[in-house]
């Protein structure tokens, strides 16, 4: 394949998985007998289509990409891996008449070989276009909410998803959050299954969707896909959220390295909480901003946050009723959905480097000027005493260290 077609694909559909990325100017050499991906070191990713092309274009991103060492149930390299086996399957069409065509569901293309390899694909193809179809339709004035589920048996009294996704009724059997409809991986209904209330440990999902990922966690090939009510499709597989499509872009999801890149705090419950809140506030799409502060910095945080935003010694009345409701409880000892009913306060919630609680819904003395935003702004400023993260209304969520410029790491 010609190198400037690669190109132009790869920066439109590939790119956009992996927040952050970006494709390195040019290629680099490449023989006949080298494999079609490859790791070019812990921040990029290398890749061509054909054994022939005698060149591979370089991904890259400030973010490390997940080594060899490191087993995901999907890595970034599976992803771009997919992306290639995608791209060499419609080679010569690319080339034709009919190439905006094939590109305009190319990335869900990618998702379903991703998710369960070349030998599923039709039929997780098959889920995620039931749920983009339902994305799009009212049921009775509301959106609607749904999830399917995928098993490793066979069902032997055959009921395509074709059938039943020609029902009306089908888009209201499944809530979204803790019932779904399951299939075998021959696309043939199973039933329904209404998911038991228990304590969960998903620790990489959106806790409104915690008992859907529960369900993936047994060892039988579970997936599932679920639309929510904002017409976002996620995918879940082994116990995680694996890829969500948001405005009409999917993104792979790399929960471990992101909190690896957070390193403050030290304590690494305490920043999977922080880290699962983001996610939470994120899919609840309250927006946050969030300072972790270092044990260094543990007093000097007071420099920018308002007096009487001071969680540790409230003094007005909003942070006696937040004391209040946080009983002065450690951030990760609260429960999941208090610590996002927390963040989505307007204004900042500061975090010390154990876990106190030091200010909600602060408002910061920050310098004017500042680009992007105020939660933008706030984030960066934070950062200065350890970590700042940001989650926008849109659902990203963006992470700056050490005063720096630019960001530590995306997620979406």
């Amino acid at each position: 394949m010609k190198a400037a077609l690669l190109r132009e694909i790869a920066a439109e559909y590939l790119v956009p998985f992996f927040s952050g990325a970006r494709l390195v100017d040019g290629s680099i050499p490449s023989h006949t007998a080298a494999a079609l991906v490859a790791h070019h070191g812990p921040l990029s990713i290398k890749f061509k289509v054909n054994s022939r092309d005698k060149y591979k274009l370089v991904l890259t991103r400030s973010q490390p990409f997940t080594g060899g060492s490191v087993r995901r149930v999907v890595s970034e390299i599976d992803v771009v891996r997919a992306f290639v086996e995608v791209v060499a399957s419609m080679e010569v069409e690319l080339e034709g008449p009919l190439r905006n065509d094939l590109l305009s569901t190319f990335q869900r293309r990618v998702v379903a070989r991703a998710i369960r390899g070349a030998q599923h694909e039709d039929v997780m193809l098959q889920g995620i276009d039931q749920l983009a179809r339902w994305g799009t339709r009212l049921y009775e004035g509301s959106p609607i909410s749904a999830s399917l589920g995928f098993r490793m048996v066979r069902e032997k009294h055959s009921i395509p998803m074709s059938t039943f996704g020609s029902c009306e009724f089908a888009a209201v059997l499944t809530n979204g959050f803790d019932t779904l409809i399951t299939f075998d991986y021959d696309g043939n209904l199973i039933g329904h299954e209404a998911l038991p209330h228990k304590e969960s440990a998903a620790l990489f999902c959106p806790m409104r969707q915690i008992y859907i990922a529960d369900w993936t966690k047994e060892n039988d090939g579970r997936v599932a896909l679920t639309l929510n009510r904002l017409a976002e499709i996620l995918v879940f597989r082994s116990h995680q959220l694996i890829f969500a499509r948001r405005s009409g872009r999917w993104h792979f999801l790399t929960h471990e390295p992101v909190i690896s890149q957070m390193r403050v705090p030290r304590d690494r419950p305490l920043r999977t909480a922080i880290y699962q809140t983001c996610l939470d506030a994120s899919f609840a799409r309250t927006g946050a901003c969030l300072g972790v502060v270092s044990q260094e910095n543990s007093r000097k945080w007071q420099e920018i946050v308002n007096p009487d935003d001071f969680h540790v010694r409230p003094t007005s009345s909003k942070m006696r009723i937040l004391r209040r409701v946080t009983e002065g409880a450690m951030f990760n000892k609260l429960d999941r959905r208090t610590r996002q009913e927390l963040v989505a306060i307007d204004g900042a919630t500061v975090i010390g480097h154990d876990g106190r609680i030091l200010a909600i819904g602060a408002i910061l003395k920050v310098r004017g000027g500042s680009e992007g935003g105020g939660r933008l702004a706030a984030a960066r400023a934070l950062s200065s005493y350890g970590l700042g993260l940001k989650v926008s209304q849109d659902g990203g969520i963006t992470g700056f260290r050490r005063g720096e410029t630019d960001p530590a790491f995306h997620v979406m």
